[in-house]
């Protein structure tokens, strides 16, 4: 077996780190915002640059207060050196995403060696949830990174026996909950109680109370706590009561999935990789084999990691698929490790290269069908943007086998099988694009924008439509729908921005001219106010909607 040398090895680490940057980096720019959450998630930080105001958050120049501020403020600081484009708005969860895979790598070295981290970097950096949620701008990927920092830290504080790293665990908490709330206290130090009692390591209670630390927490999460709570007084109920308690034990965000959801979506995100997974639990597996002490507490963290987030949130009575993301570092990394020891034996365990093969081609199938039902892409679409995945869930497959038969090294095989997978990667963020184009507001701002004169009116009819505030840099009025924005709505700053089907068919009959921007859900509510004769000619065949969207104008 050929063996790399030092400066061989550097080499092949150099373009391993450059490729996955590259690959969450490049792209980034590359599509319009995608609705509903990239147009939310880039108005609010488009809006504190325009009013100056970074202590309220506000969505269509109404207070929002369902999450913190600190991805807000940096997508702010993005747009204003990139500019207001897509590309800016998306720096942070790229940026957050890489950091994420290099922190759970260097997690896996210190658990294993230096070669299983760098495998965990490419396992985590190629599954089908961690490249999508790296793609998009919503806030998971950045609460998932401080979820990971302060997991990895306290594992090395207690590694190196030196508390000093527990200053970045407090600060990584802190930094979390400014990002998304207490989910990001609630859920590290879930995972280091139980570990705790699993492994019945006692001194961590005492160990993890580092007053520097906790102090260093308050120094960072209070101040804009204080202060958006002075300059609001209702926001700590709808924050902390509402947005936390409420919306984790009751339906009232209609988000409501049962218990099993999550588990088709780890099925799902941990793809191309996922066929190595029933290996952790076989006979030789790293699970039931462990080889020391530490290896053995080393495996119940990971779990421990992954069972606590997915039990959480399967609990939950809110559910959305990027909520599982935290999952993934700890189970890329046991991937890794179960990897690393069919390298030690020589085989595959578990028949991980079969099942996985077996695995990658029903995906295909799976993704063709599913993406056909959408109605995002029709089939001639998904062949012209997604056709990497399917030359590397085919004929790179087969080129993995042959190697393995060629050679029947594994470590040779897994470098081919990670050249699949960031091919598959970059198939996927084509479709993703692809998808991002059917249902963006872009084109419908693009027409507006190219007409529309000052004292113009533009309305939002039946939802808030997130990205048209962004792409005109305009506040938009909205009709007959409250939805997210009731809150603010009821506040003085939303007063005559929220109307009904009356004050609508006013508006519209006025001396004003109005567009009107809807989709085609809309279309029997609008077509019930009669004020367009032939309304029903824009849902002909022949006139497809921009981006999902339609318009009409009443001069």
């Amino acid at each position: 077996m050929h063996t790399l040398d030092t400066r061989q090895k550097k080499i092949a680490v150099f373009f391993i780190v450059i490729s996955i940057v590259a690959l969450y980096i490049v792209h980034i720019n590359a599509y319009p915002l995608m609705e509903p959450d990239e147009g939310r998630y880039a108005e609010i930080p488009r809006e504190m640059l325009a009013t100056g105001d970074f202590i309220t958050p506000r969505l269509n120049g109404v207070e929002y207060f369902e999450k913190p501020a600190l991805q807000y403020w940096l997508t702010a600081a993005s747009m204003y050196v990139l500019g207001e484009n897509e590309g800016a708005t998306r720096v942070v969860p790229a940026v957050t995403g890489i950091i994420n895979i290099f922190l759970t790598a260097w997690l896996g070295k210190m658990m294993f060696t230096n070669r299983t981290g760098l495998l965990t970097a490419v396992i985590l950096a190629t599954t089908t949830l961690h490249i999508v949620v790296g793609s998009i701008n919503i806030l998971d990927m950045m609460i998932t990174m401080f979820m990971t920092l302060s997991l990895v830290s306290f594992y090395k504080a207690r590694l190196s026996q030196n508390r000093k790293w527990y200053l970045l665990f407090y600060a990584a908490m802190a930094f979390g909950l400014l990002t998304k709330g207490l989910i990001s206290i609630v859920l590290p130090l879930g995972i280091i109680f139980w570990y705790m009692v699993f492994t019945k390591k006692w001194n961590i209670a005492r160990d993890i109370i580092y007053w520097p630390g906790i102090l260093l927490f308050l120094v960072i999460s209070v101040p804009w706590f204080y202060l958006v709570c002075r300059a609001n007084p209702d926001f700590f109920y709808f924050f902390f009561i509402r947005e936390h308690f409420l919306r984790f034990a009751t339906k009232m965000a209609d988000r409501y999935k049962p218990f099993w959801f999550f588990i088709p979506m780890i099925i799902l995100g941990v793809f191309p990789w996922l066929g190595f997974l029933p290996a952790l639990f076989v006979k030789n597996g790293i699970i039931r084999r462990t080889e020391s002490k530490k290896n053995k507490c080393d495996i119940i963290f990971l779990l421990t990691w992954f069972f606590v987030v997915f039990l959480f949130y399967s609990f939950s009575d809110s559910k959305l698929v990027p909520y599982i993301l935290p999952c993934l570092s700890a189970l890329a990394i046991l991937l890794a490790a179960s990897i690393r020891r069919a390298s030690q034996l020589g085989r595959w365990i578990g028949g991980g290269l079969w099942i996985n093969s077996i695995g990658c081609f029903i995906f295909v199938a799976a993704l063709i069908v599913y993406s056909m039902q959408a109605g995002y892409l029709s089939a001639w679409q998904i062949f012209c943007t997604g056709w990497l995945i399917f030359l590397s869930l085919t004929i790179g497959l087969v080129c993995v086998i042959s190697v393995w038969f060629k050679t029947k090294q594994v470590r040779c095989t897994i470098s081919a099988m990670s050249v699949v997978a960031f091919l598959f990667a970059c198939g996927l963020q084509s479709i993703h694009n692809q998808v991002a184009v059917s249902r963006t507001t872009l084109y419908v701002a693009e027409d507006i924008r190219s007409t529309i004169r000052p004292g113009d009116i533009v309305v939002s009819y039946g939802d808030y439509v997130q990205g048209l505030a962004f792409y005109l840099q305009k506040r938009i009025v909205v009709a007959s729908y409250l939805g997210e924005l009731e809150f603010g709505s009821k506040h003085p700053s939303g007063q005559g921005w929220f109307i009904d089907d009356d004050q609508l068919i006013n508006l519209w009959n006025s001396d004003k001219r109005v567009f009107i921007v809807f989709d085609k859900s809309k279309r029997n509510m609008l077509s019930n106010l009669h004020i367009v004769k032939n309304l029903h000619v824009i849902f002909n065949d022949e006139v497809r909607p921009k981006g999902g969207y339609y318009y009409i104008v009443n001069k």
